[in-house]
């Protein structure tokens, strides 16, 4: 490393001569990064190569198509030139105020990071991980993927830990309240690149903050992103989570997250899944406290041959926690869900009360729809419910339009429009729920619906 040059500096240089594959080990990092980082990489690459390749045998990967996924197709996403990266800025807005915003590009910062001074002056940290590991080690270091990945996707998540080149860090202090949602976009280009995003949020005791997080692909192209996320709610904090997804139909995706609510806290993670050929997401959350409560919503929208494979894990560990899972899926053409959900309570955890619900409309013949929920329960006096429903729209909800002058393609959106709103609707930002809707609106006209 030259005198000159930051540790952030050698984290984000460009591929220059090759693009890596997957298999010729992953990129070396700067000696000055923390001895427990460099080795948790280490590790990671020797763990993905000792892990075999899921097959659909197995119990946790019951349905899913894995020969739409080849690792070969696919090598470390470089640089993106001067001009692909402005206009990328130029379309990284969403929201018309936020707290901050953080723009990447094939994980890579292409805008200098902003944080409105009201809340850097309370002591808030949002900027790069690659920065926060250099300024903020120890804070990065309690929380950085401190849960396994449990779902099934254990060697994605160890070639995620590999191969990270960057992601971002946000922590919010004890009692301090982010009043607007802070933004974070990273953009997928170019044929065949492969992007490794990394979110890691904690809020303090009694904080209070939004995150919305948005992934897209620059253009048509296919691509790989592989990402995790950490979400950490302190004693009696209120974390809000909200992810949309919209890479190119041709890309593959693999998104393992895991949330961690401490005593009191309430957690909330929003998932909207519209892009992709093939998706996975692999979403635990754990009640640690007394009194946690975790929400788990997601709206997926495929289409044409879309596959999107949803697993989740409530974990309630102790007495009166609570959780709520609600996911719908509207399908149209070819697509294919896979939706497999497990609530658990452990010995001890009193007084669980727990949901769960996954409802699929069928838009198609051709479509299908597989749901797996499930309890599995080891405690008193708790209170757990689990179900899905699939089916097509009713006559009775057509005939009501139609009988109201509505034809057929317009009563059609509207009532698979209000199917998924329900869910949008539960987000608690109203500004973040505008964005979403804008979202389905773009997609539902683009689908027609006739």
């Amino acid at each position: 490393m030259e005198e000159s040059q930051t540790v952030s500096e050698v984290l984000l240089d460009p591929d220059t001569v090759v693009r890596r594959s997957f298999f010729d080990g992953p990129e070396e990092v700067a000696a000055s990064l923390p001895a427990w980082y460099r080795e948790a990489r280490a590790e990671a690459w020797a763990e993905f190569l000792g892990l075999p390749m899921p097959v659909r045998t197995d119990e946790e990967w019951r349905f899913a198509d894995l020969k739409r996924l080849d690792f070969g197709a696919y090598a470390d996403a470089p640089e993106v030139g001067a001009a692909v990266a402005a206009d990328l800025i130029t379309r990284s807005v969403a929201l018309e105020e936020n707290a901050g915003r953080i723009v990447f590009a094939n994980d890579r910062l292409i805008a200098e990071p902003l944080l409105a001074e009201e809340f850097a002056a309370k002591g808030v940290i949002f900027k790069p991980l690659s920065q926060a590991l250099e300024e903020n080690e120890d804070l990065v270091h309690l929380a950085f993927v401190r849960e396994p990945a449990k779902l099934g996707g254990a060697k994605f998540a160890a070639l995620h830990r590999a191969r990270l080149r960057d992601g971002f860090f946000l922590h919010v202090p004890k009692d301090v309240s982010l009043s607007r949602p802070v933004e974070v976009f990273h953009w997928l280009s170019g044929e065949g690149s492969a992007i490794f995003p990394h979110s890691l949020i904690v809020t303090g005791a009694g904080a209070k903050a939004t995150v919305a997080e948005y992934v897209a692909s620059a253009g048509d192209e296919d691509g790989f992103c592989c990402g995790v996320a950490d979400l950490v709610a302190g004693e009696n904090s209120k974390l809000t989570y909200v992810r949309t997804q919209n890479l190119s139909e041709r890309a593959k995706s693999m998104q393992i997250s895991s949330t961690v609510a401490g005593a009191g806290a309430d957690a909330k993670a929003f998932l909207l899944n519209l892009g992709c050929d093939w998706a996975r997401l692999e979403s635990l959350s754990r009640m640690v406290g007394e009194g946690a409560n975790s929400d788990m919503l997601s709206i997926c929208v495929p289409e044409n041959g879309q596959e999107m494979d949803q697993r989740t894990l409530q974990l309630h560990e102790k007495p009166g926690t609570t959780s709520n899972l609600l996911y719908k899926n509207a399908l149209y053409d070819r697509a294919r869900t896979i939706f497999s959900g497990l609530i658990m309570v452990e010995e001890g955890a009193h007084g669980t009360d727990a949901y769960q619900t996954c409802r699929n409309l069928l838009m198609s013949d051709e479509v299908e729809a597989n749901s797996m929920p499930g309890l599995e329960i080891n405690a008193d006096g708790v209170k757990c419910s689990h179900g899905s429903t699939s089916g097509p729209i009713t006559d009775e909800e057509l005939f009501y339009l139609r009988a109201r002058g509505i034809d057929e393609a317009a009563a059609r959106q509207l009532v698979t429009f209000g199917f998924v709103k329900e869910v949008a609707d539960a987000i608690g930002d109203a500004a973040l729920e505008k964005v979403v809707v804008e979202k389905l609106d773009r997609r539902f006209a683009r689908i027609g619906l006739g």
